[in-house]
Order: structure tokens, then C-alpha cells, then sequence
């Protein structure tokens, strides 16, 4: 797998004070376990919202989880690659990605259904949820699309933050990347815990981290030591406010074992010299892994070396996530800092979508006339589609698909982009095929014919029904009517003394003017391409390329570049500016 305060509340401006000189020591993960987020948590959860609107989804009687048969289509469409193998191995599916997008668009608010069951029977132990079918908050959710990426984020964060009670915390939930276990729950529903705010203590570790560094690897004890030396009771209060303290006081909640889980048990006393260590330590480690992972605002860093006391395995896991990295995208959202997407349209139908995060609103707006051709979490490309922009001009007929791209685009489309584009929108003209009916060219005023007209199409032309009877009452109010059988692969010219905006029999025709010969000048572009041998250098070549407007055309899946012979001097740029990271030989295959 690839991957605010609490306690004592003391003034916001004494906490940016102390905030401002944090230190943390520096880590080298050489030999560790990396963990990064490369599931994309916000696409899935426009998935999902997508897949039940679009059908009826009813969740299991018992458990209230979704039905394998939905578990398991939404586990192809989502972007972990092992989500189905997990809807296999488990009947259940706890735990998993898709039981975690699951959960979380309903903490979103962007659905609805019934969490809390009902007893059915005296003998009852669990609730049962009968007829539970899943209904899509449209008014929250499309609120929630009209609003910018940062504003998104913003909403995101805030949802997941609040959400938490008792028993429902760092301590004791696990998400499907998280590596730690929990503490035993046993007895959390009295004592400090009930009496915690996880919702300000989250807010209160983000503001912490906005001060450190991004994409630099940090002691996870370093920030240990720094929380137990400047913020000893961010977590619990000094003074708790509990109405009845456990065992060993502010600690009672929280014990450890050794081997078996229910053997060898030790509760963590406020006298123990290294309890901030066991308790407050353990939650900055199930933090870091877990609001902040799934959203990819960290990576971290395990050891598999396993504490031990007393000669055994210590249990929960402790000094376990030894490390921890700050992502780019983490800062531009506590900064306030995250641009709308940009959008770029190639000459070559590409279009490419550069985002910090998935750019929803405009994916939905995009998705229908476009193929995805690769998808990363900053990035994607796209390909606008003859047929998909067709389809949806026959269902749209107001729909002005250069409008919108020059819309959505950063800079100007290209001239062949926007003329193809209006040639594709003449060729997906509606046209109506009657069968059986006439058409009738006459006096738009003649009453005689209303009953028979079946659609207008000018003021003296109409479609109409039954026309060989019309033709009999116009013959006996003697109006004389002129009655013409058309072919079907031609128009039956019609007499030189009608009058008729169709075409008249002549009786000399006049043979076609001579065609003059148009001067013509045809040019010739040479396209030139370029193995790489990966994507990443690949990437820079085409980032450098687009900012200076060159038409390039990628094949990720080759790991090929093509683009205009005239941009030779520009790929000559691109080498000498990345010669300090590659040397780079340019060969023609023979």
C-alpha cells in the first residue's frame, strides 16, 4: 500500500507565540517503512455519490452495511487497486476502503439512512434495519460542488474533525491505512474520556504543524517531547472536568499488556514518569495516520522493530510511526492558499486538468464529452471525443461546447480545436422522420386543412396527416390541388407553373459553369518523438513544453512524447536546465 486544543484553554495569542519557535529534530527513514495516501479520498467520494443517485441501494438487514453485490461494484470503480480483493476476503468488508468512503460521505452529510434500527422482538439483541435504502442529500451536496477547491477542503476537514465521541476516537478506531492498534475500549464510556473535545484537540495538532516545513522528514518523538514540554494538557486538562475518574486518575482510562490481551495488564498512573510518553505519545502517533493520512496531508514512517516490556511485546504499539513528512498541499490548505484548477486544451483534442485536488465541479462538467487517459493526484489528462460530443449536443441542444472549454480553459483555445468543434456541433443536428404523412405548400390561411395540419414548418408549409383525403376536399371545394408523389432517394421536380419553393422541371437545363482551378497551397509540420524512460522525466518535458505553447502529445503508457520538429531549440532548453539532475543523451533510432 502506497500510500485543535484540548484540555486547558489558554489564549490563541500564547499559543501562536510558543507555536512560532517550534523545533523538531530531523529523521532518516532510510530502512522504514514508508506510508503514503495514493488512494484519492475526495474522487471516491464523488463515486460514490454518483453510483447511488443513479440506482436503488439498499443496505444489509442486520449489519447495515452495503450489500456485497454494491461493495463490490463500487470497489472497481474506486482508486484502490486492492479494494475488490478485500470485498472478497471478507463477507463483511470492515475496514476496508470502500466501508471507509462509505462512512465518510455520510459524516459529509451528502447522504442519508437509518443508523439507528430498530429492536424487533423482546429477545433482541442488535437493531435490525428493514427497507434501509440510501437517499442522496441533493441540496448538501450540490452546495457543497458550487463551493471553490478551498472552501471544499475547508468543509472536509471541518466534517472529519467533529466527528468523534467516546469511543469513536484515535485511541480506538482504525482507518484502512493505519498500521497501529488501539487501546481497549473496555469501560470508555465513563471516566476523562466522555469529557474529551477530539475536536479541538485535531484543530490544535493542525495549527501545530502549520508552522514546520513541508516535504522534510521529522522525529515523531521530537514532536512528543515538544507537546510534554509546551502543552503537557492539550490532550487531557490538568483539572478534568469528569464527573468520575478510573484506576489511577486523568490516566484510568488507558492501559497497556504484555503478550496475552487480557493478561498482564497495567494501567498508566499520572505518577509514572513517562505516562505523557504511553498515553499523549501514543495519540500523536494514531493521529498522524489517521485524518491527516487519509487525506494525504502526510506521509509517515514505521519501524519493525516492536517495544518491548519486560521482555514482551508491548501492547498498543508504541515508538512504532517513528517519522513523518508535511505534504505541499497540507500547508496550501492551512494557508488558505489553494488555486482553482487550470485547465489547458492541446491542438491534439488533449485537454489537461493541473489540480491540487480533485477538481470535482470541473470533472463533472468535462467527464461526459472526454475518455480519461491517465489520472495522479495532481494531475489529469484527458481527450475530447467526436461521439461523446456529439451524444451530448442531440441531448443538449443549447449545450456550446467552445463556450464552456474557453470557459474553463487558462489561456485561448486553439484555432483547429475550436473549428473542429463547430463542425461536430453542425453533424449533431436533430431531424425528425415522418412516415405516412404529406406535406402540404399553400395558403397559409386556408381554414380547410387545420384538421389535417400535424406541425408548421413555415407559413405556407405543413406537415399533415391523412393527405389523400385533404386532396379530395380541396378537389371539391374545386381549389384545384396539385398532387405530387415524391421518390425516396428524390425530390419529384414540379411543374414550371407552380408556385413552389421546390425545385421546377425546366425544359432546357443549363449545363454546369466550368469549374475554375483554385490556387492551393498545401503545408507540411514534421513531428518528432521522444522515448523517456519514465513518466517523471517525462512529465517535466511536458510541463516546460505546454508553458510555451507547443502542441504536445503524450502516450503514458508508451512513455512517448511527441510534438512539432520546430520545438527542437526548446527540448534543447529543457536538457541544459535539468543537466544537474540528468545527463541526458538525445539518439535517433535507427
Amino acid at each position: 500500500m502506497q500510500y485543535s486544543g484540548g484540555g486547558d484553554r489558554i489564549s490563541h495569542e500564547s499559543i501562536m507565540a510558543k507555536m512560532a519557535k517550534i523545533k523538531l529534530e530531523l529523521f532518516d527513514v532510510t530502512g522504514l517503512n514508508i506510508v503514503s495516501n495514493s488512494f484519492n479520498l475526495r474522487r471516491d467520494i464523488h463515486v460514490f455519490v454518483d453510483y447511488v443517485s443513479e440506482r436503488s441501494v439498499k443496505r444489509s438487514h442486520r449489519s447495515n452495511n452495503l450489500s456485497k453485490t454494491d461493495a463490490t461494484r463500487l470497489a472497481k470503480l474506486m482508486s484502490d487497486p486492492q479494494a475488490l480483493e478485500d470485498i472478497k476476503a471478507d463477507d463483511y468488508f470492515s475496514n476496508t476502503w470502500v466501508d471507509y468512503v462509505d462512512s465518510v460521505v455520510l459524516q459529509l452529510g451528502f447522504v442519508n439512512y437509518d443508523t439507528t434500527g430498530q429492536y424487533i422482538g423482546y429477545s433482541s439483541s442488535t437493531p435490525s434495519f428493514r427497507d434501509n435504502y440510501i437517499r442522496v442529500e441533493e441540496k448538501a451536496y450540490n452546495e457543497f460542488m458550487a463551493l471553490s477547491l478551498q472552501k471544499q477542503e475547508n468543509y472536509l476537514l471541518d466534517k472529519l474533525n467533529n466527528d468523534y465521541d467516546y469511543s469513536d476516537n484515535e485511541f480506538f478506531q482504525k482507518t484502512p491505512l493505519t498500521l497501529l492498534d488501539s487501546f481497549d475500549d473496555t469501560g470508555c464510556a465513563v471516566g476523562i474520556l466522555p469529557s474529551l473535545d477530539f475536536s479541538a484537540i485535531r484543530r490544535f495538532m493542525f495549527k501545530l504543524l502549520k508552522d514546520c516545513q513541508c516535504d522534510v522528514w521529522y522525529s515523531t518523538a521530537s514532536l512528543v517531547q515538544y507537546l510534554k514540554c509546551h502543552h503537557p494538557f492539550f490532550l487531557i486538562p490538568k483539572k478534568p472536568k469528569a464527573k468520575r475518574l478510573l484506576n489511577e486518575g486523568r490516566y484510568g482510562n488507558f492501559s497497556e499488556h504484555t503478550g496475552d490481551r487480557w493478561r498482564n495488564r497495567y494501567y498508566v498512573s499520572d505518577k509514572d514518569k513517562d505516562a505523557f510518553e504511553r498515553v499523549e505519545g501514543r495519540y500523536v502517533e494514531r493521529f498522524l495516520e489517521g485524518i491527516p493520512l487519509s487525506l494525504g496531508y502526510v506521509d509517515v514512517a514505521y519501524t519493525d522493530k516492536t517495544f518491548l516490556k519486560a521482555g514482551k511485546k508491548l501492547f498498543p504499539m508504541l515508538n512504532k510511526l517513528k517519522a513523518f513528512r508535511l505534504k505541499s498541499q497540507f500547508l496550501r490548505v492551512i494557508k488558505a492558499e489553494v488555486a482553482e484548477p487550470k485547465v489547458t486544451v492541446q491542438p491534439n483534442f488533449e485537454i489537461h486538468v493541473e489540480s491540487d485536488f480533485y477538481p470535482a465541479q470541473t470533472m463533472s462538467v468535462l467527464t461526459p464529452l472526454v475518455n480519461v487517459v491517465s489520472e495522479d493526484s495532481s494531475s489529469i489528462l484527458l481527450k475530447l471525443e467526436k461521439k461523446m460530443v456529439a451524444k451530448q449536443l442531440v441531448v443538449d441542444e443549447n449545450l456550446d461546447v467552445v463556450n464552456l472549454l474557453k470557459q474553463l480553459s487558462h489561456k485561448a483555445l486553439p484555432q483547429n480545436v475550436v473549428t473542429e468543434l463547430e463542425e461536430w456541433a453542425g453533424h449533431s443536428e436533430m431531424f425528425v422522420l415522418y412516415d405516412g404523412l404529406g406535406l402540404f405548400e399553400g395558403d397559409a390561411k386556408l381554414s380547410a386543412i387545420d384538421k389535417f395540419a400535424v406541425e408548421q414548418i413555415a407559413p405556407n408549409l405543413r406537415i399533415v396527416k391523412t393527405p389523400s383525403q385533404l386532396y379530395e376536399q380541396l378537389e371539391q371545394a374545386e381549389l384545384v390541388p396539385l398532387k405530387v408523389r415524391h421518390e425516396n432517394d428524390a425530390l419529384h421536380t414540379l411543374p414550371k407553373t407552380a408556385k413552389t419553393v421546390f425545385p421546377k422541371d425546366t425544359a432546357a437545363k443549363k449545363a454546369p459553369p466550368k469549374a475554375k482551378r483554385k490556387p492551393v497551397i498545401l503545408t507540411k509540420q514534421v513531428m518528432v518523438t521522444i522515448h523517456f524512460p519514465d513518466n517523471a522525466l517525462l512529465e517535466i518535458f511536458r510541463k516546460d513544453l505546454l508553458e510555451v505553447g507547443c502542441p504536445v502529445e503524450v502516450d503514458s503508457t508508451r512513455q512517448t512524447m511527441t510534438f512539432p520538429q520546430a520545438y527542437d531549440k526548446q527540448i534543447k532548453d529543457i536538457i541544459k536546465r535539468v543537466s544537474k539532475e540528468y545527463h541526458i543523451q538525445l539518439k535517433n533510432l535507427e
